[in-house]
């Protein structure tokens, strides 16, 4: 399926900017809504700290202190990302 033919590329050449803008937001709009609608089942993965702390220090080079601080910052920013989805 091709999303424009030959006929609408030549029609919207001559759209102006509001018609353009309309256009890309109806499309916009349609490809949310197909996202939304094939992602019905949509899974969040569980952050478990102490697993990462492990993988973090399997890895040769990775310190102690290293891997606390990288485990810190994954729960900071997970909390934050929370929080602004929330507002």
């Amino acid at each position: 399926m091709k999303p424009l033919n030959f006929g609408q590329y030549q029609t919207m050449k001559r759209f102006t900017f509001n018609q353009m803008n309309q256009w890309v937001l109806s499309v916009y709009s349609t490809g949310f809504v197909d996202g939304q609608e094939s992602n019905q089942e949509f899974q969040c993965l569980d952050f478990d700290d102490e697993t990462m702390y492990q993988f973090l220090m399997s890895i040769d080079g990775v310190s102690e202190e290293l891997a606390k601080k990288i485990v810190q910052a994954m729960i900071q920013k997970g909390e934050q990302s929370i929080w602004e989805l929330e507002r």
